[in-house]
Order: structure tokens, then sequence, then C-alpha cells
């Protein structure tokens, strides 16, 4: 299950939590955010729900790599 607190989005995954922090704001509700994965990195850019929506299809997509798992 998800979780977001102010700044800080936390989601879990197989192998530990993955959060997405706000570097910055910008208009129209659309901010920089620097997600960490436990086995990568990225910048995003937009809104807290689209980073939470990116992060959670990255998840996916590590998870359907992994063998033995789904």
């Amino acid at each position: 299950m998800a979780q977001a607190a102010g700044d800080l989005l936390t989601v879990p995954t197989l192998k530990g939590n993955a959060e997405a922090k706000r570097m910055g704001r910008a208009e129209a509700g659309q901010s920089r955010w620097w997600i960490r994965y436990p086995w990568a990195a990225e910048s995003f850019y937009g809104t807290a729900e689209a980073a939470m929506a990116h992060m959670n299809k990255r998840i996916g997509e590590q998870d359907a790599q992994e063998p033995g798992q789904g």
C-alpha cells in the first residue's frame, strides 16, 4: 500500500521501499521528483498523483522481470 506524507511518497516493493521526494514546485501543481527504488533512481516531472502512478508502473515492470515472481 502506498503512503504519502507531504513531499515524500513511499511505495513498498519486493526488494524494499521506493521513495519519491519533491525537489521543487512549479505552476499547475506539477513538481520535480527524485524517485529512488531499491534497484535504481530517476527524476520525474509531474503532480504527486502522476509520480505515484509512475512509481507503481516502474515497480510493476521490475516485479515482472524478477524470476519466479508473478
